[in-house]
């Protein structure tokens, strides 16, 4: 169902029609960011419409340099116009998941998105959220059944990889 779009060694980026899956380890680093807007700009070109979900684990740690939130504020501007949701799935505990979530609801303020935008622990509850927005293409709309299945298997199968790729899609 998912279509690898780039491996790196802290970041995974699958597709399934307008959804854009990043599974991320540890610190997100400005030259990601760069990695995401390009996979931003494939989906867009190919379905006219973004929706993603982003899963971070691990250590979370997030590039806090005012260039990297700049870069952060960027996507969410740059593809405001197809975003049809946005969830961010945090999976872990603790002070260092709390101060993520709060710098990126920041840039999401500062972005002033008008897509709608969540921050999550559980990526099934991200995954339902997601398929029940509105605009929804209906491969997406009517797809949590077959859609969260899928993105279970990659998250249990996806291990953190020792190199990086991209794979053509």
């Amino acid at each position: 169902m998912f279509t690898l779009l780039k491996e790196e060694t802290d970041q995974l980026l699958y597709r399934y029609s307008s959804l854009l899956v990043n599974i991320h380890w540890d610190e997100l680093r400005l030259e990601q960011l760069a990695s995401i807007a390009t996979a931003c700009e494939y989906v867009v070109a190919r379905e006219g419409r973004l929706t993603s979900i982003i899963v971070m684990r691990g250590n979370v740690n997030i590039d806090l340099s005012a260039e990297a939130r700049r870069a952060g504020a960027s996507l969410t501007t740059r593809f405001e116009q197809y975003n049809t949701g946005q969830a961010l799935v945090i999976e872990s505990d603790g002070f260092r998941a709390s101060l993520a979530r709060s710098v990126i609801t920041g840039i999401h303020l500062v972005a002033r998105s008008r897509a709608s935008q969540r921050v999550f622990q559980d990526p099934r509850e991200a995954t339902k959220w997601l398929c029940s927005l509105p605009k929804q293409p209906p491969e997406i709309a009517s797809g949590f059944e077959s859609i969260w299945p899928a993105f279970e298997k990659l998250l249990k199968e996806r291990r953190r990889t020792a190199q990086s790729s991209t794979v053509a899609p």
